[in-house]
């Protein structure tokens, strides 16, 4: 029966719609596949190119303490920026690694690319992208032209030299392998650097603080080697000393705040100290006096010798806190001064430096002996040759074996003083034209009787 007039009509005008719908839909699909295929054939070769584009290596073997730095500058290439000071040229590097010319994986591109007609092109151009990752670090040359450390960057503590801006520092390449992963800042400088390997007599009850400030958040002048100070005096602790890895808490720059050091010292050692332990406190890093009180004062990261008081964290509260633990014996060596006449001192702006003392008397009949890396008002120095604190650097020669001084296998404290005093004072005077007069300080029964750094583990 044939269908109304109005009707067909509509069933057609449908069809039609339908067919124009599809059309157009077949067209929209043509169009993507259109546009898919040119930017296939767009990326044809990119990863290829890619690959072939890479960065030359860098020959990571010259970057080794006593290097010249036109040495440096021709084997690794030029640094970014440079700034000199006192003598002493910082250079900063901000390079990509792990990015090198690679013809074997141009080669396997170019040949997926043939057998896919270009697809691979999709996975392998993103590859080719990421390929590397940003290096940023500093190069430190002696007043020799020489090269003394290499550091993480950025550091915000080079007075301005760089960006101010603080970056995540990145993990950069071995100097003795070349392979990513390693921290730079770790490879030996100085004879030091190698830590002896031996067997020490295991101290279990033995708990340290290990403190190291190079930079600070407030405007003040970089302190020198005092992380690598601190670092390496830890891995003496547990590898030398036979201090347990769980009793030893390494506090480094930005993580050594005012409010850490009250954490560690006045919460942490407290929890853990029992009748007869032993307690080391190792700090490097600025001081600062206070001249109103003439009380001498640690400088934590967060700390401002304007607010010496409010900011700083002192000595004779330092003291207090030890005397108030049950332990046997604590050694607390600081390398630092308390002059305010520079080196490893800072003193409000106006102030005049002044004599101060780490001396208390809580000392002379307690259980806590201090090794000040000089008197009251000398300066402290930084070792550049040896990028350590000169006090530092002869501590840790004397636990290598030359503080040895009887060759009995063990190194007593005064032991170590009677070896290091000397080199000590001779080096300042030899390379920084300067007195400084290392001191132990502590009650003279306590000395008398001795306090034990070393003992080598029986057979």
């Amino acid at each position: 029966m044939p269908c109304g007039t109005d009707r067909c009509s509509s069933r057609t005008h449908d069809q039609r719609t339908m067919a124009r719908v599809g059309q157009e839909h077949e067209g929209i699909v043509a169009m993507r596949l259109l546009c898919v295929g040119l930017m296939i054939l767009c990326l044809t070769g990119c990863s290829v190119l890619m690959a072939l584009s890479g960065n030359p290596p860098r020959d990571y073997a010259v970057l080794k303490a006593g290097s010249p730095r036109e040495l440096v500058i021709e084997k690794f290439g030029a640094p970014t920026s440079s700034n000199t000071e006192s003598g002493r040229i910082t250079d900063r590097y901000d390079i990509e690694e792990g990015n090198t010319k690679n013809p074997a994986r141009a080669t396997m591109n170019f040949y997926l690319d043939f057998a896919t007609f270009g697809i691979w092109e999709l996975i392998a151009t993103p590859i080719e992208f990421f390929q590397g990752s940003q290096a940023n670090y500093v190069v430190l040359y002696g007043s020799d032209g020489r090269l003394v450390s290499v550091t993480p960057a950025p550091l915000p503590e080079l007075m301005g030299a760089f960006s101010s801006e603080p970056t995540k520092p990145q993990p950069v390449a071995s100097a003795a392998t070349g392979s990513p992963g390693a921290i730079l800042p770790d490879i030996a400088v100085s004879d030091v650097d190698q830590v002896p390997t031996i067997s020490p007599k295991p101290r279990k009850n033995a708990y340290a603080v290990v403190i190291g400030v190079a930079r600070y958040r407030e405007n003040l002048p970089q302190a020198d080697f005092a992380d690598r100070d601190a670092k390496l005096m830890s891995a003496y602790l547990t590898k030398v000393m036979g201090y347990g890895e769980e009793n030893v808490v390494v506090l480094l720059n930005e993580r050594a705040a005012k409010g850490d050091l009250e954490k560690y010292i006045e919460g942490w050692l407290p929890n853990r100290v029992e009748e007869g332990d032993s307690v080391f406190i190792y700090y490097s890093g600025h001081g600062t006096p206070n001249p109103k009180t003439g009380e001498a004062y640690l400088v934590p990261y967060d700390g401002d010798p304007t607010f010496a008081d409010k900011t700083g964290y002192s000595l004779k509260r330092l003291y207090e806190h030890l005397a108030k633990l049950p332990l046997k014996e604590a050694v607390v060596v600081i390398d630092s001064c308390f002059s305010g006449s520079g080196g490893r001192s800072v003193i409000a702006k106006g102030m005049r430096p002044v004599g101060l003392s780490v001396e208390n008397p809580i000392l002379s009949a307690g259980k806590t002996v201090v090794l000040a890396a000089s008197a009251g008002d000398q300066v402290s120095s930084s070792y550049d040759q040896k990028a350590h604190g000169l006090l530092t650097y002869f501590f840790l020669k004397g636990l290598q074996g030359e503080g040895d001084g009887n060759k009995d296998s063990t190194i007593e404290l005064g032991e170590l003083f009677a070896y290091l005093k000397p080199q000590v004072e001779r080096v300042a005077r030899r390379e920084f034209n300067n007195e400084q007069t290392p001191q132990l300080i502590g009650s003279p029964e306590l000395l008398k009787r001795g306090i034990l750094l070393y003992e080598r583990a029986g057979p």
